[in-house]
């Protein structure tokens, strides 16, 4: 069944262009930006995004600085092939980021380029509750095995978020200040500037929300307390041209909040607080002249993280009186690479890449059995990933093009592993695009799979097979475009966690297999002031793992993740002040996992489906000043993204963003 769902898919989606012209890939019309804009993630160095076959789409300026009244999460949850679980609960929820259905985990995060982790996390995926989206400029999503040019965890894709640095004058400010629902306000302040040999910046912002249960209540007691948030975020940039050709670039970031939460799914709990914070710094060079571009970074990344839960109020259900988790990842990341041209037609690019990374654990406890410790040093958790990779892009072989590479990994405990991608595509008239893209992808075990309690360093990375086929069509001004795209991905030492007779009672395993595949639809269209977009993710998935008997079994297990989800986009601009976007968004029913604590066992649920509309208003009182009013989920829906936990309900923005 599963194998003739794929061929099937793949001709409808290599013969679905011509008939789906109404389509784009974000609910704001203008979010993909035009099919020749300069990206960077593609191919890691500024090329035209026409020149490559890779899926790659751009969350655009504009966009941007009209989500002003959301998060990071709940943007990236409205692009084709992106499930971000948890975008629509409480401000400090977890927000896992699927990519085409890929588990937590598998997607790489970048802050320009930088690969953003915490080794401390048990999947080493970073918290996007940590970056503010009034500090962005611009974010570029590409999808697919990426391992060759970026590493670990880039098996489904990359999300690379592009730092705000749109400052034209020597000295400009940019501030935002809102206020909404749930006792929600925000502001963001940015400094910036440039001459002819410098430009700089540095941002604040501050989000405060009184918020509302983070758990659901079942039984309507109407009992359960607010869990608040309060986050600050501070960031700061400087490039200096030190000689004709030669770049110095510096960063800095620090990003803290504090929530409530509560002890589970249908559990209130009104002392148990999580706090994090994040540490970002590092430096790099950029010599530039004429074909040849050499690149040095490197940066160092900090997160801590605390759970504590304190004894004034223990929950019926709580088995510890008291506890608190205190967490540190620390990982410092140095890369080296040069691209060189040869002609218009040819690049070629080479690089190394090191990874060193460690975390630490403390955990205490206090119930009716006395006090319990347990702790993992950062010295016994040392691990390092050293890496070379190249790739050759070759372009305007008349209507042909392709990428192909490769990468060699060294890892301090699994040893060597190398992955490939091979990307041929053409290119008809500068209209119609069609690709094919093949490549091997990997996540090394993390540092808690690795070294706690559980670990096992006989552990192999788990890989991927990534392969997809698409088709692109655009006008030739490019107000209409469509993409039609069928992935597959097969992932063999898929790492879980198996139950033992004997202390620890567990370890991590080396064990199943998975399979996932899926169909992306995306468009838009523009008639004068008004423009449609559209787009469609298709997804089926199934986990193959071996039984006790020695047979193997294979079932759905997508947990949380739509088959099909939809969203629809219609912006109007209602006079040269005025414009309104109203935004469609559904998702199909869900499978969840809860574990019920009255039978002590997992029961699989039903996440019910939800349609959700969105109305985006701004009108700009001066050409640098405009008021925004954002009315989200005006049908007032109970859109649930995890079973037994509390989603927002109708909720607004009000706000004003300026330029001076």
């Amino acid at each position: 069944m599963f194998k003739a769902f794929n061929t099937l898919v793949l001709a409808l989606g290599l013969c679905a262009g011509p008939v789906f012209l109404f389509s784009q890939n974000n609910t704001t019309a203008d979010s993909t930006k035009q099919l020749d804009q300069v990206v960077i993630t593609a191919t890691k160095h500024e090329r035209k995004q026409s020149q490559t076959g890779k899926v790659l789409s751009v969350i655009s300026t504009e966009v941007l600085e009209r989500s002003s009244g959301q998060t990071l999460a709940e943007l990236l949850n409205r692009q084709v092939g992106i499930i971000i679980n948890g975008a629509q609960n409480n401000l400090g929820t977890n927000q896992n980021v699927y990519i085409r259905g890929a588990g937590i985990g598998y997607t790489l995060l970048m802050l320009d380029g930088i690969p953003l982790n915490d080794p401390s996390n048990l999947n080493n995926n970073f918290d996007l509750n940590l970056i503010p989206i009034n500090q962005i400029e611009r974010i570029e999503i590409l999808k697919g095995g990426q391992s060759t040019l970026y590493g670990s965890d880039a098996l489904a894709g990359v999300i690379n978020i592009i730092s705000k640095k749109s400052f034209q004058k020597p000295l400009e400010l940019q501030a935002v200040l809102g206020a909404g629902s749930y006792g929600t306000w925000k502001g963001n302040l940015s400094l910036g500037g440039q001459s002819e040999k410098t430009s700089y910046s540095a941002q604040y912002s501050h989000l405060n929300s009184q918020g509302f249960s983070s758990a659901f209540d079942e039984k309507g007691l109407g009992d359960f307390d607010k869990d608040a948030f309060v986050e600050n975020n501070l960031s700061a940039q400087l490039k200096q041209q030190l000689v004709p050709g030669l770049l110095l670039k510096g960063l800095f970031n620090y990003n803290t909040y504090t929530a409530d939460i509560d002890a589970g799914a249908f559990v209130d709990d009104r002392d148990y607080i999580t706090a994090s914070n994040n540490l970002l710094g590092g430096a790099g060079l950029v010599f530039d002249k004429q074909n040849l571009r050499l690149t040095a970074n490197y940066v160092y990344n900090s997160t801590e993280r605390i759970f504590e839960d304190d004894s004034t109020f223990v929950p019926t259900t709580a088995f510890d009186k008291f506890s608190r988790t205190d967490y540190q990842g620390k990982s410092n990341f140095l890369e080296a690479y040069g691209n060189v041209k040869f002609g218009q037609k040819m690049e070629f690019l080479l690089g190394i890449e090191n990874r060193s990374q460690n975390m630490s654990q403390l955990y205490r406890s206090i119930s009716d059995f006395g006090e319990y410790v347990d702790e993992l040093k950062a010295d016994f958790t040392q691990s390092n990933l050293f890496s070379t990779y190249a790739s050759l892009n070759v372009s305007k072989l008349g209507i042909f093009g392709f990428e192909v590479g490769g990468r060699f990994n060294q890892h301090s405990e699994f040893g060597t592993f190398t992955t490939y991608n091979v990307n041929p595509y053409i290119l008809i008239k500068q209209q119609l695009k069609a690709f094919i893209n093949l490549s091997s992808s990997f996540k090394a075990p993390t540092q808690y799979q690795l070294f706690s309690v559980y670990g096992n360093q006989e552990l192999k990375p788990e890989t991927g097979i990534n392969f997809e086929a698409g088709t692109q069509w655009f006008s030739k001004d490019q107000s209409t475009q469509f993409r039609a795209v069928y992935f597959q991905r097969s992932l063999q030492d898929v790492i879980v966690f198996r139950s033992t007779s004997a202390p620890p009672f567990g370890q991590y395993l080396n064990f199943n297999e998975q399979d996932d595949a899926g169909l992306e639809l995306e468009g838009q269209v523009q008639w004068s002031k008004l423009k449609l977009g559209f787009n469609y993710t298709y997804l089926d998935g199934e986990v193959t793992t071996k039984l006790n008997s020695g047979l193997d079994t294979t079932y759905f297990n997508l947990l949380r993740r739509p088959k099909h989800a939809i969203n629809l986009n219609v912006g109007y601009s209602l006079s040269k002040k005025w414009e309104a976007n109203l935004s469609v968004r559904s998702v199909s029913k869900r499978i969840d996992n809860y574990f019920n604590s009255s039978t002590f066992e997992s029961e699989e649920v039903a996440l019910e489906p939800y349609l959700t509309l969105d109305l985006y208003q701004e009108f700009r009182i001066k050409p640098n000043l405009k008021v925004f009013l954002d009315l989200r989920n005006l049908s007032n829906q109970m859109a649930l993204d995890l079973y037994g936990y509390n989603s927002r309900r109708f909720n607004f923005m009000l706000g004003l963003q300026g330029k001076f």
